[in-house]
Order: C-alpha cells, then sequence, then structure tokens
C-alpha cells in the first residue's frame, strides 16, 4: 500500500472495531507529532511603541503646551 486510495480501500474492507482502533492509533500518533514539533503553543507577543521616550527623543525637554485648555482660555462661555 502505498496510495491514500489503497488505505482508504483496506481500511473499508476492516470491521468496524479494527477501523476504529487504527483511527486512535492515528489520532495519537498524530498529536504526538504536534507535540514533538512545539512544546507549547506560544501566544503572539504584541509590541507597543514606547511614545514617551519617542516624544523625548523628538522634542528632547521641551513641554508642548495642552492646546485645548489653551483653546478652551480664549473661546467665550
Amino acid at each position: 500500500m502505498s496510495t491514500i486510495a489503497e488505505i482508504e480501500t483496506a481500511l473499508k474492507k476492516l470491521p468496524t472495531p479494527e477501523a476504529q482502533e487504527v483511527a486512535r492509533w492515528l489520532e495519537k500518533h498524530l498529536q504526538q507529532q504536534i507535540g514533538s514539533n512545539t512544546a507549547s503553543p506560544a501566544k503572539p507577543t504584541v509590541i507597543v511603541p514606547d511614545y514617551a521616550a519617542r516624544r523625548r527623543r523628538i522634542l528632547g525637554d521641551k513641554v508642548l503646551p495642552n492646546m485645548v485648555v489653551t483653546g478652551r482660555e480664549q473661546e467665550r462661555w
């Protein structure tokens, strides 16, 4: 047996309990293969940019005024 079709035909000829045993073995074998390839599924790491460091690198020690507060001071209520 070298092709999937031949294996499939042979499995169809097996009695149900033996076919189920082959299916259980195959599932266990595949789980072991997956387990040996990756020890544990790694969570993707998200890199969050450091906006404060970027601002310091661009502007240095300058302190910018809060434009919202400045704008509200100029509004007439």
